[in-house]
């Protein structure tokens, strides 16, 4: 009798690993919100499971937010812009750390979430305005921090 064949549970642990161009991923996110919080982040996302973080450095980091039509700066207000409307606190919270680093200045981000008042709502657009101010000071107000 054969021994059962055992399949990977992780495709970190699995020998294909063809999901995005991982190492792209991490220089994108080297760039769009420096070294250390990419470390964070991925640290994070490995403890919650090794594929999120492969999926999310590989494929979201590696082959979308890599395309070439939009930079990082109007992505990160892209995605701070449904991180409003879905109301989301440390996504508010991340993509205002990267489009602040991505060269956005805290008028643009104000003004976006501005713009989004009218299409999340008041109330989602104020909880994004007291997170992004608070980013904002922590980080002195300046872009490309």
């Amino acid at each position: 009798m054969r021994p059962k064949k055992q399949h990977a549970t992780h495709l970190s642990d699995a020998k294909e690993r063809s999901v995005g161009d991982y190492r792209r991923g991490v220089q994108t996110m080297n760039r769009l919100w420096g070294k250390n919080v990419t470390e964070q982040l991925r640290s994070i996302w490995k403890k919650a499971n090794p594929d999120v973080e492969r999926y999310i450095t590989a494929f979201a980091m590696g082959e979308v937010w890599s395309r070439p039509v939009l930079d990082l700066k109007t992505r990160s207000l892209l995605c701070l812009a449904a991180a409003v409307a879905l109301e989301r606190e440390d996504q508010i919270r991340l993509h205002t750390q990267g489009a602040l680093h991505s060269g956005a200045t805290p008028a643009e981000i104000a003004e976006t979430i501005i713009h989004l008042m009218i299409y999340a709502g008041f109330p989602a657009a104020w909880q994004a305005m007291v997170i992004a101010g608070k980013v904002i000071a922590e980080q002195g107000g300046r872009k490309g921090n």
